[in-house]
């Protein structure tokens, strides 16, 4: 498998990403993926399935169908929805009390809907389009500290052992918010400057 023709001008994921993740799906049986920002890193999963020959299904969410994996598969379920938004009040008041809150968001206007660093925002979800037992989540999207609302969603959402993929891990606090949500133990965690000034990765194990 060629890993480098998914990064693309440094965005997506990168080579070391994308063998972790294959160790991963291969070593514990994954079935259920859920993939937070649609596309190269979609492909990939569709092209190890088929090189595999694999047995799980990806849900991959995005906003944007200009980033989305544009072909249909019978492993995939996108879902393309609009990013929502909160005020920094709103998004304390969940994390502090460990609860998604649907009552304080807004549609995110048109430019905030293409901002890379919109703030306090995320696909706007129904509990009902995540699957249960989901045994690996790929966070890549969508950019901006909103990253980390991700884990409300997920908190009821996971399988008894699952593995969680955090792209652009220092960025934001994505990752103290994750284990403050959902607990967990890092298992890798690259900051490698060499790659790209930006570049990090953190993957996060979480046991029920």
């Amino acid at each position: 498998m060629n890993y480098k023709k998914y990064y693309r001008d440094n965005m997506g994921l990168h080579e070391l990403e994308l063998r972790s993740l294959k160790t991963i799906i291969e070593e514990i049986g994954v079935k259920t993926i859920v993939e937070f920002g649609s596309g190269a890193s979609t492909q990939f999963l569709i092209d190890l399935y088929e090189e595999d020959k694999l047995d799980y299904t990806i849900y991959s969410f995005d906003h944007d169908p200009q980033y989305a994996y544009p072909n249909e598969h019978p492993a995939l379920s996108l879902t393309m929805t609009p990013l929502i938004k909160c005020s920094n009040e709103h998004l304390e008041k969940m994390f502090t009390d460990d609860v998604y809150d649907s009552s304080g968001f807004e549609n995110c206007s048109p430019e905030d809907q293409e901002n890379f660093r919109v703030q306090n925002a995320f696909y706007d979800l129904d509990p009902e389009d995540l699957p249960n037992d989901i045994d690996l989540v790929i966070l890549d999207g969508p950019n901006g500290n909103g990253r980390s609302i991700s884990f409300l969603h997920l908190k009821e959402k996971l399988a008894d052992l699952s593995y969680i993929l955090i792209d652009d891990a220092n960025h934001h606090d994505y990752v103290q918010r994750c284990k403050d949500v959902l607990g967990g133990t890092i298992i890798d965690a690259q900051d490698r400057p060499e790659i790209h000034p930006l570049f990090s990765y953190c993957i996060i194990k979480v046991e029920k």
